[in-house]
């Protein structure tokens, strides 16, 4: 009964908005108590001579990168990462992206707990599927992507998903870090200040996890793959920002489109070749199933403000509880809302 409440509460309240149809957040309703509905604690599992071996090694590291957030990392100490969901399935949710032809700025979709943000996530692929083929209608680029794991933000206590578990250990700890910096700080219609500084608090937790945990001769593979992922992150930003000069140039549209279908074109050539050399990250599939500005623009939300926190960071002695006020600070001077 109690998530049934959940359910009806959330539809409730959401459909007072009147941002989108009752109908998209009486799936994102469902699927969210699903997933709470479903869930058991952690050391339920764990204890349940069901379990096989390998679930049991993952839950209990889990439980102890969730106490090196809190502890190390002074992340906040909430009901997350305490249950465990097995959703039978690779993804949880599916998010779409939008972008019109000419603009390399991602479409904004408001709601009443997030804000306004840059994505749409449904928990079935073919209804994500439909939203992007409406705003196809509408004129705009789609990408549809999947997602392995979210965070509510602090309003639920978010479980531990089967989709994640079979990430390797510090890409698991990127995930929890990341998802946690979620429920620290998050500004309203401001997706890239929040992905870029959940970004970096999950890679410079992962580097002082690494040391504090005695691997620290990972350290070099780990900042090594990172290089890799920000070469392939800068391919794509410097192609937006060429994009972005074309979009405002005052050159027929005819000549724009052939323009940008050439830069585009560049930019998987120069990706593959780039692969070739070992510089960049194995993103083959990314380039091979099409671009477009919504998918570049999928990207630098996640990337494009992490700069300026590593910055902030140094300027904090590297002290995270320095950096966390500092980077508050930042968003209030900056106008962020």
């Amino acid at each position: 009964m109690r998530y049934l409440r959940t359910v009806l509460g959330l539809i409730a309240a959401l459909s007072l908005s009147g941002c989108h149809s009752i109908a998209y957040y009486t799936q994102a309703a469902v699927g969210q108590s699903a997933l709470l509905w479903h869930s058991r604690s952690i050391d339920e599992v764990i204890k349940d001579p069901r379990t096989s071996d390998h679930l049991r090694e993952r839950l209990r590291f889990v439980e102890r990168i969730r106490e090196y957030a809190q502890t190390r990392l002074f992340l906040p100490s909430t009901g997350s990462y305490q249950r465990f969901t097995d959703i039978g399935r690779d993804f949880v949710l599916w998010s779409v992206v939008a972008a019109e032809e000419f603009s390399t700025e991602p479409e904004v979709f408001c709601h009443p707990i997030a804000g306004c943000v840059a994505y749409q996530g449904y928990f079935e692929r073919k209804d994500a599927l439909n939203f992007a083929e409406e705003l196809e209608s509408r004129g705009f680029g789609t990408s549809v992507g999947p997602v392995a794991a979210y965070s509510t933000l602090g309003w639920f206590s978010d479980p531990v998903l089967s989709s994640v578990l079979h990430y390797p250990d510090t890409q698991l700890a990127e995930l929890v870090f990341h998802e946690l910096a979620h429920e620290l700080l998050f500004i309203p219609d401001d997706t890239t200040f929040n992905e870029s500084f959940a970004t970096f608090v999950a890679r410079a937790g992962v580097e002082q996890w690494l040391v504090d945990s005695g691997r620290a001769s990972k350290l070099k593979e780990y900042r090594r793959d990172i290089g890799r992922q920000d070469a392939t992150v800068n391919l794509i930003c410097n192609t937006r920002m060429r994009l972005v000069e074309l979009y405002t140039s005052s050159i027929q549209e005819t000549d724009k489109r052939r323009q940008k279908n050439r830069i585009l074109d560049e930019l998987v050539a120069k990706y593959f070749e780039m692969r070739k050399t070992g510089a960049v990250s194995n993103w083959d599939r990314w380039f091979e199933e099409g671009l477009n500005n919504a998918k570049l623009a999928s990207v630098g939300s996640y990337h494009d403000d992490v700069g300026l926190f590593v910055a902030l960071f140094e300027q904090s002695d590297r002290d995270f509880e320095v950096f966390y006020q500092s980077a508050r600070a930042h968003a209030i001077r900056s106008g962020s809302p």
